[in-house]
This record gives C-alpha cells, sequence and structure tokens, in this order.
C-alpha cells in the first residue's frame, strides 16, 4: 500500500513539477520594492541600499530555489514530496536557512536577521526569517516566509501576519553551519 502511495506520489510529482512558481521580472522588481520600502521603514538607522539588496535578495533567491528543488504548490504537498524523498528540499525551516544563508552574505549592518517560530515544538511547527532594524526585537520585524508559497516570497510585519512568531535562538553549532554555508555561497558568486 505505501509503495501505491509512493509511486501515485512521484506520478504526481512528475505531472506537476513545472509548476514550479515563476514570477514575471517587472514583478519581481515591484515586490522588491515594496520590500525595500517595508524594511527601511522599520527604523530610520537602516541604509536604504542596504534595504534594496536584502529586499532583491529576498523575492529573488527563493525563486532560483524552487526551480532548484522543484518545489511544488501548494506548500504542504510540496512537504509530503520532500518527505517521500521525491524532491531535494523544501520543508520551512530548509527555506528559512538557506534564505538566512543568502542574507548573511550581504554583509549587512542596519539590518538584523532572526528566527522566527510559530507552534513551536507542535504538530505544524513553522520557521522564517525575521528582518528588523538594528537591535530591534522580533515583535517589531518583517516575516520573510518562503515556504509559504513555494519559493514566491510572503512578507508581513510579525505583529500581522497569520503565524504567531516567536524568537528561536539557533544553537551555537548550527549558527557555525550557517556562517560556513554563507561563507561558501559568497565564494561561489565571487563576494559578498
Amino acid at each position: 500500500m505505501a509503495r501505491v502511495v509512493l509511486m501515485c506520489l512521484a506520478g504526481g510529482a512528475l505531472c506537476c513539477g513545472c509548476a514550479t512558481v515563476r514570477i514575471p521580472e517587472a514583478e519581481q522588481r515591484s515586490e522588491s520594492a515594496t520590500l525595500a520600502d517595508n524594511l527601511c521603514a522599520l527604523s530610520p538607522q537602516v541604509d536604504p541600499a542596504e534595504a534594496e539588496r536584502a529586499a532583491g535578495a529576498a523575492v529573488r533567491y527563493p525563486l532560483r530555489l524552487a526551480r532548484e528543488w522543484h518545489a511544488t504548490p501548494p506548500a504542504v504537498f510540496n512537504n509530503v514530496l520532500v518527505n517521500a524523498g521525491i524532491h531535494p528540499r523544501g520543508l520551512c525551516f530548509q527555506w528559512a536557512d538557506a534564505l538566512t544563508v543568502k542574507l548573511m552574505t550581504l554583509d549587512m549592518h542596519t539590518l538584523d536577521l532572526h528566527r522566527g517560530v510559530a507552534d513551536w515544538g507542535g504538530r505544524h511547527e513553522h520557521s522564517c526569517v525575521v528582518v528588523t532594524g538594528p537591535g530591534q526585537d522580533l515583535a517589531r520585524g518583517i516575516a520573510l516566509d518562503a515556504w509559504r508559497h513555494c519559493g514566491r516570497l510572503n512578507w508581513a510585519p510579525v505583529a500581522r501576519d497569520k503565524y504567531a512568531w516567536r524568537e528561536v535562538e539557533l544553537m551555537p553549532g548550527y549558527k557555525d553551519e550557517l556562517h560556513a554555508a554563507a561563507g561558501k555561497l559568497a565564494a561561489q558568486a565571487g563576494g559578498p
């Protein structure tokens, strides 16, 4: 029975494989500009050029990952495909890790990164990246969630998002892994 279910999932994944999210360039630019404005509004200390770089990366990078990971909406279906070994990655924490690593390569000084988790330890635990102004706590930030729409970035002020985000401190070894991955990604791209 389990084999039949996996075969059906595999067939569905093959049929839906081309369903990876794609957004026209003009729309990506518009979303990046709007997100950059939202990031600048976090604090007068936020450097507009840094906000633009962060917003551009936050909008574009998950779309690239969606293609690489063969992400197939909706996100819950994509989770099934990942857990069945049909897709390589695409669980919420993987989106959050990858986006964190990408943003770390930008060497930001006026935006801080946090890990937001909803339903911590629960059945529907969900992770995202939260960006704040310098020194601000998570509650004042903007949640960046690439999982929700399989690579199309969803962002919202933490206080108004549908998820009740709370900050989770990443374990030191895990942080080290993310920093190492950011260094590797920056080196592959030829610098930060």
